[in-house]
């Protein structure tokens, strides 16, 4: 394949797709930056060399080599795709890349046959009507079936689990996560969960405002208790080099944070990495149930309204409760 060509294909390909536009020396393509994400899209300033397979926004100085994960920014369908264009370079990081730049894609799709259960108020398939009962029982209110987009699927895999999605900030799917409804010993394997790195996950920032009080959670299921500006961390452990604490201090954001009691002493040490950061962090008293997804939302909403502001002495409070 002759330079020329290669290029030719390269920006055919955005082309299919993108608003791009061609440099008179035919090697930069230029395309809407998705990192700054000017409000006006014919602003074209992330420009892409089709020959050495990297890109530049004149804007907010993004650079690297991964155009694939640049184009899964604007179009996640596209990304795996994309890789078959612009292979990156197998030389040694350059100091004038960043290191988001090296971070995997990883493709997430709905499980198999998923359906909004918001949709099936009416079914008559038994095992749809048990997840909704399901979720009735555990206090989902019908404005968190919609909210929390909750979906149900009798693929063979995913059949009597109450599914929930993640969408990202583009609105497109990066995790999910199944229960079985059943009791273990009829379903040995209780939860079902996208195959990806958790650290790189914010569990539905679509629906977050960054300008608010965001509560987090251990687990998705706990948000059908909470308010709705929250997220999870699916885990009990959030630490410098995940995305949602990266999102948190570049915002400012103050949290509420709501782990279940048993683990408090991981709430104080989360509490004090982020005051480190000087972020306000509330704690939430989770005591009245045996983890926030057995509270109910009132019960809930009384420990937001009664949360107590971390301060420094906590932590050496913390250590001395547990010798």
């Amino acid at each position: 394949m002759t330079r020329q060509k290669s290029i030719e294909e390269k920006f055919s390909f955005l082309e299919s797709f993108l608003n791009v536009s061609l440099s008179k020396d035919g090697v930069n393509a230029s395309i809407w930056c998705p990192f700054c994400k000017h409000p006006n899209k014919n602003k074209l300033k992330l420009a892409i060399h089709l020959e050495k397979n990297l890109y530049h926004c004149w804007i907010c100085s993004k650079k690297g080599s991964n155009v694939p994960y640049v184009i899964s920014r604007l179009n996640r369908s596209k990304s795996e795709t994309s890789s078959h264009y612009f292979q990156r370079s197998s030389r040694k990081k350059s100091l004038f890349e960043d290191e988001e730049d090296i971070e995997e894609i990883e493709i997430v799709q709905t499980p198999k046959g998923f359906k909004l259960l918001a949709n099936a108020f009416s079914a008559t398939d038994p095992d749809v009507r048990d997840v909704f009962k399901y979720a009735l029982k555990r206090g989902v209110t019908k404005h968190k079936i919609w909210f929390l987009r909750l979906g149900y699927s009798l693929d063979q895999d995913f059949r009597r689990s109450l599914i929930l999605p993640s969408l990202d900030c583009n609105g497109e799917i990066n995790f999910y996560t199944s229960r079985k409804i059943d009791k273990p010993g009829n379903s040995p394997f209780k939860y079902k969960n996208a195959d990806v790195k958790k650290k790189n996950i914010i569990f539905n920032e679509i629906n977050i405002d960054w300008n608010r009080p965001l509560t987090i959670v251990e687990g998705p299921l706990d948000l059908l208790k909470t308010n709705d500006n929250a997220t999870c961390l699916l885990g009990s452990s959030l630490t410098p080099d995940m995305k949602l604490f990266s999102k948190i201090v570049e915002n400012k954001t103050n949290i509420n944070l709501a782990l279940d009691s048993d683990v408090y002493y991981k709430s104080i040490q989360i509490a004090d990495v982020l005051y480190s950061y000087n972020i306000n962090v509330n704690i939430l008293d989770t005591r009245s149930a045996d983890d926030v997804g057995d509270m109910s939302h009132a019960q809930f909403m009384e420990a937001l309204n009664e949360a107590n502001l971390y301060k420094k002495e906590d932590t050496l409070l913390s250590k001395i409760a547990m010798l």
